[in-house]
């Protein structure tokens, strides 16, 4: 019998990039992958991997049957190097679950998310496109988060938050019930947010209060 799956392409063959690969490689009911995206033509050399780099992410023409997942963790690179495979190419950029995330019926995701193990998005949550969840997170009831958001392991993102555009939350933190974080703020580990984050900072510490190293 033929293989009818979609080929997929990674776009990042970084410790990212490698994570997803290891979602997707067993078994997986929509995709086979051909191989990473990277503009660093030795990006694997120090961790081999039998699935190589085929090209370059800005450079590279999508054929009919290929499929894209953007594995790059900086929401601003994620965005960069899909840029021509999305605006140019119009290319078809896939969201991917891990099969050990509990994702709620009601719960809402657009396309290019990934959302890695035993993530869970409760009732009625949104998750807007090219937003990357990571290992444990929690996401409470009617919960936003914007466009181009990362948010890394060991998070809980309480019932009714709201998390604008290109905002990167990293480990460990804990986003208040009605929270408000504006885009491309950056939540340092630890921290707790409540209360309304202005646009365009850093945030630190519980409560989290705006950080600067000046």
């Amino acid at each position: 019998m033929s293989d009818t799956r979609r080929w997929a392409l990674i776009v990042g063959a970084g410790g990212f990039g490698r994570e997803v690969l290891s979602y997707i490689e067993d078994d997986n009911p929509l995709f086979r992958v051909k191989g990473f995206l990277d503009s660093r033509a030795h990006a694997l050399d120090a961790t081999p991997r039998d699935t190589p780099i085929v090209g370059d992410p800005l450079t590279y023409e999508p054929a009919p049957d290929e499929v894209f997942l953007a594995a790059l963790g900086d929401p601003r690179q994620r965005f960069k190097y899909t840029a021509t495979l999305r605006d140019v190419h119009h290319a078809d950029f896939a969201t991917v679950a891990h099969p050990s995330a509990h994702i709620n019926r009601h719960a809402r995701m657009r396309h290019g998310c990934i959302i890695g193990p035993r993530v869970s998005l409760s009732v009625d949550v949104q998750i807007g496109e090219f937003s990357h969840l990571q290992e444990y997170t929690v996401v409470g009831h009617d919960a936003r988060v914007g466009n181009w958001c990362q948010i890394n392991s060991h998070c809980s993102i309480a019932g009714g938050a709201h998390i604008g555009d290109f905002v990167t939350i990293h480990p460990n933190c804990v986003v208040t019930s009605g929270a408000v974080i504006g885009d491309g703020v950056t939540v340092a580990a630890g921290s707790a947010v409540i209360g309304r984050i202005p646009d365009g900072i850093t945030v630190l510490g519980n409560p989290a209060r705006r950080f600067s190293f000046r």
